[in-house]
């Protein structure tokens, strides 16, 4: 088992996926520059407050993400551009003083490339249009996989309001078959 730095957000980022990130809380300034120091990796997570976790809940599962870019902001503060790597289910988690939580986690594998079913390919046409219509979203991919329902259903899941029990039954899956049966239920064919 691995111990990771947790980056817990109401948004999520999955393998191969990219996301920019406004760092302004000392803890995960912190983060930054330890991750920085090292390999530049920490964990991203689901959390969720609501009325029965007033303090918030994190996701059982998330993503090992890469910092690929920095930036200053115009407003002062550090912009950090992550990729996603791999999968995690948490085992454990620790939070020191200042905040900053740790993770033992489980690396699970990645989603094995495959097909856009015909049948389900309005999925992925969707996709390409929330793309063209929010290309500040779009424009973070040198390259998309719009063929591939692994890659098609990872960012569909980025990008939906997906709960907490949610997001932990579909990303543990062993490939992207119920993600992409979620997507089904989810997504309107026009």
């Amino acid at each position: 088992m691995s111990e990771i730095m947790l980056f817990p957000l109401g948004s999520v980022v999955l393998p191969e996926g990219k996301m920019r990130l406004r760092i302004f809380e000392p803890r995960y300034k912190r983060l930054v520059t330890e991750a920085s120091k090292g390999d530049g990796t920490f964990g991203i997570c689901l959390y969720e407050r609501d009325d029965r976790h007033p303090s918030g809940e994190l996701s059982h599962n998330g993503a090992l993400v890469r910092i690929v870019d920095f930036e200053s902001l115009p407003d002062g503060l550090l912009g950090i551009t992550v990729v996603g790597i791999k999968r995690f289910c948490t085992k454990r988690v620790r939070v020191e003083s200042d905040g900053l939580r740790f993770a033992k986690v489980e690396y699970l594998p990645s989603w094995d490339v495959k097909s856009v079913p015909e049948e389900q390919h309005y999925i992925s046409l969707q996709l390409q249009k929330v793309y063209l219509q929010f290309p500040q979203i779009g424009e973070l991919y040198e390259q998309c996989f719009f063929d591939d329902a692994s890659w098609v259903s990872q960012r569909w899941i980025e990008l939906l309001p997906v709960n907490l029990k949610q997001f932990d039954y579909l990303v543990q899956q062993k490939d992207c078959s119920e993600a992409m049966r979620f997507l089904t239920a989810a997504i309107e064919k026009e």
